[in-house]
């Protein structure tokens, strides 16, 4: 049975956040049935030192940024713009999805209600209804292929996972937004990203957009977490100075947590009621070593085709260099997500790789002992720079070519994603993330690099195209804990290179 929330009807004035104290919880849309669901300023780089049960609606309204989008007045005569999004995964994904399009009303939360009061203003604006349902992945693209089918103009807007998305853009389902005749995506704005659109698009088609709107995007960039109780147990010097220095690297965490193993139930069993010093959850967290060691699995040749460019030498030892932290003397791989965060959360484990997203869950918000957040390793002191990126995961937005009049769906996904790089973002960023779970300046900047500092390659954008190369090579292996798996996945993978790429290109170029 569905469960239906109904969007309601926004011609309203903008509903002003009226609590002067906001509540401390982010309480994210969450819905319990497998099924498919339906949901019927100014620029300051200053942040406020308070608690988010201290801020007001003022103190809300300065972080928002002036820059506004140049949509023409339009008037939607009170369409519904109806979307179909992805629906969380609570085992894969967390809560990254369901609040990005919709929320149903206001709680005196700052995110929940910023995200409010942007779709009554953008609906109110063009005289519309915004209406969302929500679907798990794999339902979305069967639901896809059914309407289009079909040929029936259901959904307006579809939002999917990025890897998906692009891999479905290939069968003809959505719109090259960069063709239309009356198209309102100003793709050079800042609240869409350039590093997404410089990864995949290619002969200047654009069928997946991905920016601010995408607040899947940041929850699911992975970094370090660490526990600042055990790190003063254990005498570790300041892991901030650390990175800060250039010396976080895989090597230098390899050995620090090499020694923090503790039999704490005294069953002479390695098992998650003890303590460890790292742990990690089965598989997703290890992709995010590509960026973090600055590996590139593709790149553009001079006719701007995508061509094969791996540093065989370096991914191979950073491989291995992954295997000796996630099955050193003091680490626990190939555990369960779950696992992960009742360890680290219980304190029985110093640090954890995990997505951005998990800082707002309730678990980590109510720990006893404090904890910290730091950019993924180098993989050597000679990088400049930390790196770390979105999982392919996050979610992008596409135009279905059912859609009659998709000039309104650029208009509305122009003015949300606008509206969200405005006011949603810096709320997110200083009140929820830095105000509210980053409990020191430090941690605040070690956030500001971990996003700034996002690397995305088109070879694990594409990678269902080519292989699932970056899969195949990092993250089943460790999950198999099987050293010999690289080097046979990489020869196989290889010898169907050339074929992989013909077809990637032959597609993307209509060749």
């Amino acid at each position: 049975m569905q469960d239906i929330q109904k969007g309601c009807f926004c011609s309203m004035k903008i509903v002003r956040m009226i609590s002067l104290i906001l509540l401390a919880a982010i309480a994210l849309s969450a819905c319990t049935s497998d099924d498919i669901i339906k949901d019927d300023t100014k620029d300051t780089t200053a942040t406020p030192e308070t608690t988010a049960g201290e801020y007001n609606p003022s103190d809300i309204e300065s972080l928002y940024r002036e820059r506004a989008d140049k949509l023409p007045e339009l008037d939607f005569g009170g369409d519904t713009i109806r979307f179909l999004t992805l629906k969380n995964r609570k085992t894969v994904t967390g809560n990254v999805y369901e609040d990005e399009i919709w929320v149903e009303e206001l709680k005196s939360e700052p995110l929940n209600d910023t995200i409010y009061n942007r779709n009554m203003y953008v609906c109110e604006r063009f005289n519309c209804k915004i209406e969302n349902t929500l679907a798990k992945a794999e339902d979305l693209s069967a639901e896809i292929e059914k309407h289009f089918s079909a040929d029936d103009d259901v959904y307006q807007v579809i939002g999917f996972e990025a890897a998906e998305s692009l891999t479905k853009s290939f069968d003809g389902f959505f719109h090259d937004l960069n063709s239309l005749e009356t198209d309102y995506i100003e793709f050079d704005a800042p609240w869409w990203s350039s590093q997404f659109f410089d990864a995949v698009v290619a002969d200047d088609k654009v069928y997946a957009l991905a920016g601010s709107l995408s607040l899947s995007m940041i929850r699911s960039i992975h970094a370090t977490f660490f526990n600042k109780s055990i790190a003063e147990e254990e005498r570790i010097e300041d892991l901030y100075a650390v990175v800060e220095e250039g010396r976080w690297t895989v090597d230098y965490q390899t050995e620090l947590v090499s020694g923090m193993y503790r039999d704490l139930n005294g069953d002479s069993e390695r098992d998650v009621d003890d303590r460890f010093g790292y742990a990690v959850p089965f598989g997703w967290a290890t992709d995010s070593y590509w960026s973090a060691f600055d590996l590139d699995i593709l790149s553009r040749d001079d006719e701007d085709r995508f061509e094969f460019v791996l540093n065989e030498e370096k991914a191979y030892d950073g491989f291995n260099k992954i295997m000796d932290l996630s099955f050193g003397t003091g680490s626990v791989g190939n555990l369960e997500g779950n696992d992960v965060e009742d360890m680290f959360t219980s304190g029985n484990v110093f640090m954890i790789t995990h997505m951005l997203a998990y800082a707002e869950d309730p678990d980590f918000r109510n720990m006893q002992s404090d904890y910290g957040i730091i950019p993924m390793p180098k993989y050597d002191e000679k990088q400049k720079e930390y790196y770390s990126m979105p999982y392919e995961i996050f979610q992008t937005y596409m135009v279905p070519k059912t859609a009659r009049e998709p000039e309104k769906s650029t208009a509305i996904l122009e003015a949300l994603c606008a509206e969200t790089w405005r006011k949603v973002v810096p709320v997110y960023s200083e009140v929820v993330l830095k105000g509210k779970y980053l409990s020191d300046p430090k941690s605040r900047q070690m956030f500001d690099m971990i996003i700034t500092n996002t690397k995305i390659d088109a070879g694990l954008m594409y990678y269902r195209k080519i292989g699932e190369i970056g899969a195949g090579l990092y993250r089943y292996p460790v999950a198999d804990n099987n050293r010999e798996e690289f080097a046979s996945v990489l020869e196989k993978k290889k010898r169907r290179m050339n074929m992989f790429l013909m077809d990637l290109n032959g597609r993307l170029f209509d060749e």
